[in-house]
């Protein structure tokens, strides 16, 4: 499985904020999306790139915080790197309670921006390493059986119907199916995207 390039997002409702940063960091050679809203950033963000995501503590509509609260409810991993204006430190801290990776004041200072930005892509790609090493080894547990009741899983396919295709009983296939659950430490299909690349 190749790592895909990272991506900085930029979540602000200042246009000039957005394209002032956006500039400083296509400059060293990042790959670069904004956003004008929280809003617009859930909606259309490709959570898989891995990068990290600057964020607007005070916006309309969605703020920062909720941004944020959302983004672990769908468990974006990547780190999020808060803006705060002047007074602002309280929410700051907070956020930094909630797993923020850290924050920068406005104005941002260029060489400040492209220090964080720098440190917390180079965590979020170690991290990244880390989980597909580790996928890859509880993948490697499966035996053939458990990968091949595993694989039909991933096609969607019912116990019943891979049963059918495998020449196997319903129930041998619900045991191959939590066993193999067990290995790979998931509790929903929907789980097992994750080991997509790895059985």
């Amino acid at each position: 499985m190749t790592i895909k390039k990272p991506l900085v997002r930029i979540v602000d409702d200042d246009p000039d904020v957005l394209k002032a940063m956006r500039k400083v960091l296509e400059l060293e050679g990042y790959q670069v999306v904004t956003y004008p809203s929280g809003e617009a950033f859930l909606t259309e963000d490709s959570y898989s790139l891995p990068g990290c995501v600057i964020l607007d503590l005070k916006m309309p509509g969605l703020n920062g915080l909720e941004v944020q609260y959302q983004l672990k409810a769908r468990e974006f991993n990547h780190p999020v790197i808060f803006l705060t204006a002047h007074g602002e430190v309280e929410s700051a801290v907070f956020a930094m309670k909630e797993g923020a990776a850290d924050f920068l004041q406005k104005p941002v200072d260029p060489l400040r921006l492209l220090e964080v930005v720098a440190l917390n892509i180079d965590k979020d790609l170690k991290g990244l390493t880390l989980r597909v090493e580790e996928r890859k080894k509880k993948a490697a547990l499966l035996t053939p059986r458990e990968a091949q009741v595993i694989k039909k899983v991933l096609m969607g396919l019912s116990n019943k119907d891979i049963g059918e295709l495998l020449g196997l009983s319903e129930r041998t296939v619900e045991n191959h199916r939590a066993a193999a659950y067990k290995k790979l430490a998931v509790s929903s299909a929907a789980e097992l995207k994750d080991f997509v690349y790895f059985i």
